[in-house]
């Protein structure tokens, strides 16, 4: 199996779009659903490698002003080439946490993010900071992966994980999974940051493998998800679950031509 991929190696960086593979689905659907009119100032929490922060300020267009607020260097500097490449005159980039926003209160129509807010630590002072830069009535719209992401190989994971007797790692796998939380568990979280509930959507979209190898060593797997898997080893016991997993998804294969695993999109809306 191939070495995890650091996304904050420089390397990493200029490949880095090729995860947007993943990020795509869930930029589909915020993009057909986050509401749309002339002269709105909008704020895209972490934009990552410029996604979708320069897709909103193409369709918004001239009229609007976009901030992208993120703290990766390296995506910074990506998304700087692609805004001068494109000509782009509607977008200011904001080095910042969303803990601390370098904008005054009430100022904001819409703020967006695809795959962010719900995934940062601290939270609560995200939603707060969002909160206090949104105008009455303002907007603010996220997508996420939900509780139930690649639930099909984490089924397979924890029959690995029986059989090698990873006791420790069975609990250390729920807990993860649980991380991921619920419909219901982000709307509540963003509710008792005083915001109103008022929109949903539901898509799904999978991920096909052919082989257990071809999975593992997926650069979105690599980059986004395996630092996280390592977590729920000793260092010990990683490499021999590795190679079992890998037996077990190819054996998986065999009988029924193709491993898929679901991934279920959510689009939820927000008002102050």
């Amino acid at each position: 199996m191939k070495e995890k991929l650091n996304y904050q190696e420089a390397e990493i960086v200029n490949i880095y779009d090729e995860v947007n593979l993943w990020t795509a689905p869930f930029g589909r659907l915020l993009l057909e659903n986050i509401p749309m009119k002339k002269g709105m100032t909008i704020v895209d929490v972490g934009f990552g490698t410029g996604f979708p922060l320069v897709e909103l300020s193409q369709r918004f267009g001239k009229t609007s002003k976009i901030y992208g607020i993120d703290i990766w260097e390296g995506g910074i500097e990506r998304t700087k080439e692609k805004i001068e490449t494109l000509q782009l005159k509607n977008i200011e980039i904001l080095n910042k946490s969303a803990t601390n926003i370098d904008l005054e209160d009430n100022t904001v129509d819409l703020i967006t993010s695809n795959l962010g807010v719900n995934n940062f630590d601290e939270r609560e002072k995200v939603y707060s900071e969002l909160y206090r830069i949104l105008k009455v009535d303002g907007k603010i719209s996220i997508t996420t992966n939900p509780i139930g992401t690649f639930k099909e190989l984490f089924y397979i994971f924890e029959e690995v994980m029986m059989e090698s007797g990873l006791t420790k790692s069975i609990q250390l796998l729920s807990d993860y999974i649980v991380n991921r939380n619920t419909e219901e568990g982000i709307i509540e979280e963003f509710s008792n940051s005083k915001f109103k509930f008022i929109k949903k959507n539901i898509d799904s979209t999978n991920m096909r493998f052919m082989s257990g190898e071809s999975l593992l060593n997926h650069s979105l797997m690599r980059i986004g998800f395996r630092e996280g898997w390592d977590k729920l080893f000793d260092d010990a016991d990683k490499s021999k679950f590795y190679t079992n997993l890998c037996s077990k998804l190819n054996r998986n294969i065999l009988e029924n031509g193709v491993f898929e695993m679901t991934i279920p999109l959510l689009y939820l809306e927000f008002e102050k």
